[in-house]
């Protein structure tokens, strides 16, 4: 029962304080602020009204006293919630601090006075003398009538009471700076703690996504586990293959496809454990892809296979997530047309200013009769990293027509990863 009433509470909290957009106040902010203001408003009312036995007040003098008071401090209010705190509430620069609620002060106590001195709540501020004083009541019917009489009403019993040493003002003012003080105070606080349950949540976001990036990894290093060839057994395999097919020419198509194989399995075991690697080995990476792919196709040579590298990246160092441009190059070799020509697959890898771009491009191939084919975990594995790696920082376009294949990722750097990236040249390079 404990745990139920505290589970409900802390759903209770989270919708109370839930914002309606990106940087609004929350609705329960509005709700509680405004509850707060009318209540203890009319409360004082009420209390006048008993002091005064009713005397020289009207319910429309009431109601505008009311709504103006009001206001005046939801206006403090909100100013405090929305330029105070987040621009001035600065431990380095208390005195710039001071003097802004200072100025707050000051501006919400010269309307406050102003407006209770129009509606003849503080007659000793302005002596004038009122001849003619019609009984609120009598005039209850029409607002602005009941405003005239419940001002004359009120301003002679005031000046009467002042005469007799019975009494000063209907209202004195003491209580507008420390009511002005306690209205500050409360946007305070409850902006520093909207913004810590925002800090909370967002951390909180932040840390989910760390542990289901480090589940992915566990997952997938699990994965590599099991089905995992003792690694030394498989380059010890791999020197022999090489050792045989160099036995009579070094230079044999054989021995380079082993290399270049070697390479790819380096790559993929060692290499791209890391967080990120630097760009020019993912280019390289993709290159002893590419080569490997061309003994699929018989009788074609690289360029059918084009993959142009901007120069300036063709030896960056740019810290790239590791394996995140070889998904899109498999699916173009998984569901595209392999004898078309001149170009079976176009890759292009590129910077556009603080942006990243790699682009595949292919044909599609003829469906084949028979089931559906199960795909597509290669690309939704790419977008579930992109989400973890980059959550707010990458583009994945996909251009489909009838006869062709478009896929295009793009990276946006942050200020760190743009240190490492060279300026961009307007030509393009093969490679």
């Amino acid at each position: 029962m404990a745990e139920f009433m505290k589970r409900s509470a802390s759903a209770l909290a989270a919708w109370w304080l839930r914002p309606t957009a990106p940087g609004a106040i929350p609705r329960g902010i509005h709700a509680l602020v405004w509850l707060l203001l009318l209540g203890t408003n009319l409360l004082r009312l009420g209390v006048r009204w008993v002091i005064d036995d009713r005397a020289g007040w009207s319910w429309p003098l009431m109601l505008t006293d009311l709504a103006l008071t009001v206001l005046t401090y939801a206006g403090l209010f909100y100013f405090t919630w929305k330029v105070v705190v987040p621009r001035h509430l600065d431990r380095q620069k208390p005195l710039r601090l001071l003097l802004v609620v200072l100025l707050a002060v000051t501006v919400t106590g010269l309307l406050r006075l102003t407006t209770n001195v129009a509606l003849g709540l503080m007659p000793s501020v302005v002596p004038s003398k009122v001849d003619v004083a019609p009984h609120p009541d009598s005039a209850s019917d029409s607002f602005l009538a009941g405003l005239r009489a419940g001002y004359r009403e009120g301003y002679k019993s005031a000046s009467a009471a002042e005469q007799a040493g019975r009494g000063t003002n209907r209202t004195s003012g003491k209580n507008i700076v420390p009511a002005t003080l306690l209205v500050m105070l409360l946007g305070i606080y409850l902006r520093l703690g909207h913004d810590h349950q925002r800090e909370q949540r967002r951390r909180q976001q932040a840390e989910r996504q760390q542990q289901e990036l480090e589940r992915q990894h566990l997952a997938a290093e699990l994965s590599l586990l099991k089905a995992q060839i003792n690694p030394h057994f498989l380059f010890n395999t791999l020197n022999n293959i090489y050792s045989l097919a160099t036995a009579h020419d070094v230079e044999a198509p054989a021995a380079t496809a082993v290399l270049q194989l070697a390479d790819l399995m380096r790559y993929l075991l060692y290499e791209s454990a890391t967080d990120t690697v630097p760009l020019h080995k993912e280019v390289t990476h993709l290159q002893n892809f590419l080569s490997l792919q061309l003994l699929r196709l018989p009788g074609a040579g690289p360029e059918s296979l084009p993959f142009r590298v901007a120069p300036e990246l063709a030896a960056s160092s740019l810290p790239v997530a590791p394996m995140m441009l070889l998904p899109l190059v498999e699916n173009a070799f998984k569901h595209g047309d392999l004898t078309a020509r001149p170009h079976a697959v176009e890759l292009e890898l590129g910077l556009r200013g603080q942006e990243l771009t790699f682009a595949v491009h292919n044909r599609r191939r003829a469906p084949r009769p028979g089931p559906a084919q199960p795909g597509g975990v290669g690309l939704s594995n790419l977008r579930r990293r992109l989400q973890l790696l980059y959550p707010t920082r990458y583009g994945l376009h996909v251009e489909e027509t009838p006869d062709t294949y478009r896929a295009t990722l793009t990276l946006l750097l942050t200020p760190a990863e743009a240190a490492f990236a060279p300026q961009p040249t307007a030509q393009l390079a093969s490679a």
